[in-house]
């Protein structure tokens, strides 16, 4: 039995180690947020109570949401968040899911929309967020906390984009959200459905242009957990091979 137990925590450690080499390989990250690995003792069902356990399993991986530190880029469509709040974008193909970001690196493309790196475009309080192609380029681009947005057209007239301000959204449970790649999350039963990103609640965030949110992992805490998870599972490797030997030894009385 103990050997299946050692093999329990060996797994558990193996989970711990794969979680936080994520977070390391990610701490340069744009919106990142570190996650962590949670964990709970397994026992018997005897009625007694006097079982020594079976080990431990993995309960869940929980992420952490906490600010990132903000980075100065001077780029006016470089957009932080400050406080609770995701931008919401969704791509370009019929029926492409929309989905939540802290990742606020954006562009005007050739058509004149706001979109990220992916070409997903930014949503606004009244819709997709695009400047009329015509009025391409634009120069003096001002974006305020609130997410109004204003620039000047080429033809020196000042103009807005289509769509109304950057609207920012927040769920009751950002924790239920589903983790996407691409620093993206995804609606879950377990989140709660977003809040109108017309009409946003009083504690969410405000938007700062010209900056980026940093990833929050702590790489110092990170390799800390690193040496914790390695010692767990040599730990546990140990017992492995301790119980091998007794049995080894048992084996060897018999004969």
């Amino acid at each position: 039995m103990s050997m299946y137990t050692g093999l329990s925590g060996i797994k558990a450690a193996n989970t711990d180690l794969a979680t936080t080499s994520h977070n390391i390989a990610n701490a340069s990250t744009t919106g990142f947020k570190n996650s962590r690995t949670e964990f709970g003792d397994l026992v018997g069902g005897s009625c007694g109570g006097s079982d020594s356990g079976l080990g431990v399993r993995v309960q869940a991986i929980n992420q952490l949401f906490q600010q990132g530190g903000v980075i100065t880029t001077g780029n006016a469509l470089d957009l932080a968040i400050t406080g609770c709040g995701f931008f919401q974008v969704q791509g370009t193909a019929e029926g492409a899911p929309t989905l939540y970001t802290r990742a606020g690196s954006f562009h005007i493309d050739a058509e004149g929309r706001i979109v990220n790196n992916l070409g997903q475009q930014l949503q606004g309080t009244e819709g997709p967020l695009q400047f009329e192609a015509d009025s391409l380029p634009l120069s003096n681009i001002t974006i305020n906390d609130d997410g109004t947005m204003s620039a000047t057209g080429s033809d020196g007239a000042m103009v807005s984009p289509e769509g109304g301000a950057i609207g920012l959204v927040d769920f009751p449970n950002t924790q239920g959200l589903k983790k996407i790649s691409d620093t993206q999350w995804a609606e879950s039963v377990d989140s709660g459905a977003p809040t109108d990103i017309a009409a946003p609640p009083a504690n969410i965030g405000t938007i700062m242009s010209g900056a980026l949110e940093a990833s929050n992992v702590d790489l110092t805490e990170q390799l800390v957990n690193m040496i914790i998870a390695q010692r767990n599972f040599q730990a546990n490797s140990k017992t492995i091979t301790v119980n091998n030997t007794l049995t080894e030894t048992v084996t060897n009385m018999i004969r």
